[in-house]
């Protein structure tokens, strides 16, 4: 009787935990792997500075798709030194729709290029120094508009 309740609790467990189904955000996730270059001896026009993130969508709608209708998602990005100009969008890069499944959502890297690449502000102090320094902050949307989670990058000292 003993073998008989364990079996069945077990085959109960097992079903349980079979049938439950792990719960996926439709709202994207973003985490900073690396900013390159990751020293600090950067020279304008010698090294070119690009952020690394991993992406996970629980829907799969991040991506360029249809320009007329609005239907993209965007890379919001913020340099420091101009908190002024607030979050500026550039347009996510096309995703083959091929891959695109909303019950399996989206996971990836993506290697984002900062435009303008950073430069030193050319104000005395700047010039004086030989240096400038900044992060970025950067978050994504998709093409529902949710927001992700936003991102700061470590300082980037840029050299004159």
């Amino acid at each position: 009787m003993k073998l008989r309740a364990i079996a069945f609790v077990s085959l109960g467990s097992v079903f349980f935990l079979a049938c439950s189904k792990g719960a996926v955000s439709k709202i994207p996730h973003i985490a900073l792997m690396a900013l390159y270059p990751l020293t600090d001896s950067m020279k304008v026009n010698t090294d070119t500075a690009y952020i690394e993130f991993s992406l996970a969508d629980g829907d799969g709608d991040i991506g360029y798709n249809s320009p007329t209708t609005g239907d993209t998602s965007q890379i919001y990005l913020k340099d420091s030194r101009f908190d002024s100009a607030g979050f500026v969008p550039t347009q996510f890069p096309a995703i083959d729709v091929t891959i695109e499944d909303p019950k399996k959502g989206l996971e990836g890297t993506c290697i984002f290029f900062p435009v303008p690449q950073p430069a030193p502000r050319t104000d005395s102090l700047h010039q004086a120094t030989g240096h400038d320094t900044l992060t970025y902050q950067l978050y994504i949307t998709d093409r529902a508009g949710h927001h992700s989670d936003t991102i700061r990058t470590p300082a980037l000292v840029v050299r004159l």
